[in-house]
Parts: structure tokens; C-alpha cells; sequence
């Protein structure tokens, strides 16, 4: 993580601090332009107009194109408050009547960076409350089908299938060999199988194709050795994680933020450090 305090926009510079406010403003109209909100839902078999998706890849692109650490605040503005109202916001929606609202909300958890880079993604898939049923349902609109709009496509979609074998419980499942149902892990395979047998499978972008390749590898891996895979899989994972600040510190991190609960750290001169450094204007409460 940058220790810089600034950053520099169209020649000018500007306090990250500053940039909070703008972010939770850009989170928030995010969530009511997809209507994610529970304040104000999609009616029952009504689904998202074009002029709201509009609206919506509008804001994307215009988040895309911000400099890397406001990009990052606002993730992290975004994952800390509005995960759950994704979550809330997918087990109400049917694929049947609702497909370009659900395509959109799988769009946005997509772009959210790596769980191991992004605290708060990674704190609310390893909540098994607030994570039920979400690997099933993102797993489930792949093989039903989704609207992509670019930046997005099915490489992205693949990609947050990991995530959620990766890191939600594998509990969460029928068969505790992951966090997705046998039956659904089945038709997701074939669904694969079939994406990359598509004649227009080789026009898809390289990072596309080699993450639609990825799923279909951790699915083989889960049916061949089940659980242990994953929980092998997470242990590496873990010790991957950014703990201690990235201060070159082996020391054992039990120390957490007590507001966020997302960083642990080995000791209050790392925690002190690391506030000081990026995490203070990174740091929310969440409801998971």
C-alpha cells in the first residue's frame, strides 16, 4: 500500500482525505442507480430499465478512469456498506423477469479487486451469514446466462466464481466439498465446457478465456480431492494476505482493528504506522 497522503488528478493534487466524502457519495449512487438498496427495490418481476443501466455503466466508466488510489477508496467505500445490499438484493431477484438487474449486480461484485487485496470483499465472504446462498445464485446465473458490458465479460464472471469457492466456506454447500451445491457445480462445469467449445470461444480476450480456463480447473481440482483442496487453497491464500501493514514485520499478527476488523497487525507500532499510512482514510464499519 502507497504511503502517500496525495494524489494527482489533471495536473493538480489532491488529499486522499479529501476524496472520502466523494466516494461514499459515488458508492451510494451506485447502489440506487442498480437499485440494490432495500430502501428502494426493483418491483417483483420488474426488471432494471435501460435508462438505469445506462446510468450504471456511466458511473463505471467514470470510475475506471480515476487514479488507482481513488479507485481503491472507493472499493473499499463500496465493499464496506453495500455488500449486503447485493447480497439481499440477489436472493430476491428472479433470473426469469430480473435478468439485466441481476447481470448488472454480478457486474459490479466482478469489478471489486481480489479479496486478498480488498479487506472488506475478503471479511464478507468469510462471513457465512452474510455470504449464504451467494456462491449458489453467482454460480447459477452463469449457467443460466448473463448480460456482460464491458469492462466486464464472462472472464470476470468466472473470476468471482473462484473468489467464493476460495474463500466462503465450503459449509455453505450440500455436499461440504464447497461453498456451491453439487448439482449447480455440475451444471457450471458443463455450462464451462461449453463457453470454450463456443466457435467464437478464440475471439475472446486472453485474460478472459485463461480465467474461464482457471474455473474450469478449480472445479476438476474440488470433484477429484473436495474439501482439502480448498482448505489448502486458503491456508496459501492467508499467507498471501497484506497483514502488518506491509511493514517487513514476521512477527505473528493478532492485533485487529477494532472498527473495521479487516487488518490485523503484530503490535500498536505497526497498527499506529499503517493508520497513519492509508488504512485511517480506508477504514469503515460494515454491518457483516
Amino acid at each position: 500500500m502507497s504511503s502517500s497522503n496525495v494524489i494527482s488528478f489533471n495536473g493538480r493534487q489532491y488529499p486522499l482525505a479529501e476524496l472520502i466524502p466523494e466516494m461514499v457519495s459515488m458508492a451510494e449512487e451506485l447502489a440506487s442507480n442498480a437499485h440494490l438498496k432495500a430502501t428502494a427495490p426493483l418491483p417483483v418481476d420488474t426488471d432494471l430499465s435501460e435508462s438505469a443501466q445506462k446510468e450504471v455503466q456511466t458511473q463505471i466508466s467514470a470510475i475506471l478512469i480515476l487514479p488507482p488510489e481513488a479507485i481503491s477508496i472507493f472499493w473499499s467505500v463500496f465493499a464496506a456498506h453495500h455488500l449486503t445490499d447485493i447480497a439481499v438484493s440477489l436472493r430476491r431477484l428472479s433470473h426469469t423477469t430480473q435478468r439485466q438487474a441481476i447481470s448488472t449486480a454480478i457486474q459490479i461484485l466482478s469489478l471489486i479487486p481480489d479479496p486478498k487485496e480488498q479487506p472488506y470483499f475478503r471479511k464478507f465472504l468469510q462471513n457465512s451469514v452474510a455470504s449464504k446462498d451467494i456462491p449458489n445464485i453467482i454460480a447459477n446465473a452463469f449457467v443460466k446466462g448473463t448480460t456482460w458490458k464491458r469492462p466486464s465479460g464472462p472472464g470476470h464472471h468466472c473470476s468471482l466464481i473462484i473468489h467464493m469457492l476460495f474463500w466462503c466456506d465450503a459449509s455453505l454447500g450440500d455436499d461440504g466439498k464447497a461453498s456451491i451445491d453439487a448439482e449447480i457445480r455440475t451444471a457450471l462445469a458443463a455450462a464451462i465446457q461449453s463457453t470454450l467449445n463456443h466457435p467464437r470461444a478464440a475471439e475472446m480476450e486472453q485474460r478472459q478465456l485463461m480465467e474461464v480456463e482457471r474455473l474450469q480447473g478449480t472445479l476438476a481440482a474440488i470433484e477429484e480431492m473436495g474439501a482439502p483442496f480448498l482448505d489448502s487453497t486458503r491456508s496459501h491464500l492467508d499467507v498471501q494476505v497484506d497483514f502488518c501493514s506491509g511493514n517487513s514485520c514476521c512477527e505473528e499478527a493478532e492485533l485487529a482493528c477494532s472498527k473495521c476488523k479487516t487488518v490485523r497487525y503484530c503490535g500498536k507500532e505497526c497498527q499506529s504506522w499503517h493508520w497513519k499510512n492509508g488504512h485511517k482514510i480506508r477504514c469503515f464499519k460494515t454491518d457483516y
